[in-house]
């Protein structure tokens, strides 16, 4: 018995053999005469195709190839083009047990294989006939009465399994009232494929207005590529459940786009549904396991609103010790009066200012929702280096009768920059809330929240005191 402690990495010399019961027709991405692709923000997408394919008169099998490799099955829908009927699916299945190594030596177990070893001094190879008998973390090979475990040479086989394919396939049983080229449309639903929106809000020295910038940014790692495709995008928190979205469309916008480009691509906007529908203009190819990035909108002359905002400060004893930073924060109205008023997709706001040279340096990140038009934009980028307070309380009674105290309390807020600034400071208030006195006007927001609005000039300090009744 041949024993080998190495077995080296084999190949294969592969002879594609079909064996069906019914004509068989092959049809690929070069048979494409259009695509378009919709992009959700949960991870899928959406492939609407349309292929010319070549059917034989009666009962055909049709391979359909250069589907996404993470495509559900179960959303596959076929249909003929208005100008090709004439065919009905009888049949269909998706085959993704694909072309490898170890799967094709697993189906060649108990069938004859050629080995080929070379002469390592003339570099001739010898032919012997084998069987394989066993395929378990390597193969095993019965030569004559010899058993050998694995083979330092090549491995041929002779054909290749009708129930393996070299890439995943749609496989429809269906049948033509002629012999003629059709047309079909092919619909499924893909994982792997996914968008963002990025935004750029570039701040002018005085920080009060600002030029913003968004792009796309898209994935595809669906398992196949996607020549010169519509490409469509939809906002909005989409419950992927059932197979076939409904679209509906209504009130069409056009977002202008700036790109590095002359002929810049556009995206068209539309109402779908209870969601936004972004439609780049022109076709673009979305590659396989790519990452690209496409302008949705450049905006400039946005007007916005700096906030040092301190909430939740911390009012216990020892406090006083130490200091608190203010967040920073900028509003941003999303209306067409502030030069915007387009429905945002969410996504990640990175807000930059530029240096005295001129060099654009990042002030920080945030992230946004889905923001309809004539909504507030809120986006923080940290904590103030230069705005400070400390907060205690001065005084605390709980009442008698009732389930609650009184408490007063008194914050310094410091601005130690060199230019004048506007401090938010919200109130600690918890149940039942009334401020009963206080040192400055206060406005309320909500049931829960009421804050003051504190303008403070460069390098001052100022005491803010109020007094609360809380009640539970």
């Amino acid at each position: 018995m041949n024993q080998f402690k190495i077995i080296p990495t084999v190949l294969f010399l592969l002879l594609f053999v079909v064996d069906s019961s019914f004509p068989y027709e092959t049809s690929s991405s070069d048979k494409r005469k259009s695509v378009s692709v919709t992009i959700y923000n949960g991870g899928m997408g959406l492939v609407r195709e349309v292929r010319s394919v070549n059917l034989s008169k009666g009962r055909t099998t049709l391979r359909y190839q250069d589907v996404a490799s993470s495509i559900l099955p179960q959303t596959v829908r076929v249909k003929p083009t208005k100008d090709s009927k004439g065919f009905s699916v009888y049949e269909q299945n998706y085959e993704y047990d694909l072309i490898s190594e170890q799967r094709l030596l697993e189906k060649y177990v108990g069938r004859e294989v050629t080995l080929y070893k070379m002469n390592p001094t003339t570099g001739e190879e010898t032919a012997i006939k084998a069987k394989l008998i066993a395929y378990n973390n390597g193969p095993v090979f019965q030569i004559g009465k010899d058993i050998s475990l694995g083979y330092p040479g090549r491995v041929v086989v002779s054909s290749i399994p009708e129930n393996l394919f070299a890439k995943p396939t749609l496989v429809w049983e269906l049948e033509s009232d002629s012999e003629t080229e059709k047309t079909l449309e092919v619909t499924y639903q893909t994982g792997g494929m996914n968008w963002s929106a990025d935004y750029n809000l570039n701040l002018n020295d005085k920080e009060n207005s600002a030029g913003l910038q968004s792009w796309v940014t898209l994935s595809n790692s669906s398992g196949t590529a996607f020549e010169k495709a519509t490409l469509q995008l939809v906002a909005g928190k989409v419950q992927l459940v059932t197979n076939r979205p409904t679209y509906a469309t209504k009130n069409t916008y056009k977002l202008s786009s700036r790109a590095m480009e002359s002929a810049a691509p556009e995206f068209n906007q539309e109402n779908l549904a209870d969601y936004y529908l972004y439609t780049l203009d022109q076709p673009t190819t979305i590659g396989s396991n790519q990452t690209k990035q496409v302008q949705l909108f450049d905006k400039n002359g946005l007007s916005v609103e700096k906030k040092y905002i301190f909430e939740n400060l911390p009012m216990n004893s020892g406090n006083e010790k130490n200091f608190n930073n203010a967040t920073v924060r900028y509003d941003i109205q999303n209306t067409k009066k502030n030069a915007l008023g387009i429905p945002l997709p969410m996504g990640t706001f990175r807000i930059f200012k530029a240096d005295s040279k001129g060099r654009q340096q990042l002030l920080g990140e945030d992230s946004i929702d889905h923001t309809p038009n004539d909504e507030w934009i809120k986006v923080s980028t940290g904590k103030a280096f230069d705005v400070v307070a400390n907060g205690k309380q001065m005084s605390y009674e709980a009442f008698k009768l009732s389930n609650g105290y009184k408490a007063s309390y008194e914050v310094e807020l410091r601005n130690r920059k060199k230019e004048d600034i506007t401090v938010r400071l919200y109130a600690n208030t918890y149940g039942e809330w009334k401020i009963t006195d206080n040192s400055h006007k206060f406005e309320k927001e909500s049931s829960s929240k009421v804050y003051f609005d504190v303008k403070l000039p460069a390098g001052k300090v100022e005491k803010i005191r109020y007094s609360v009744e809380n009640k539970y």
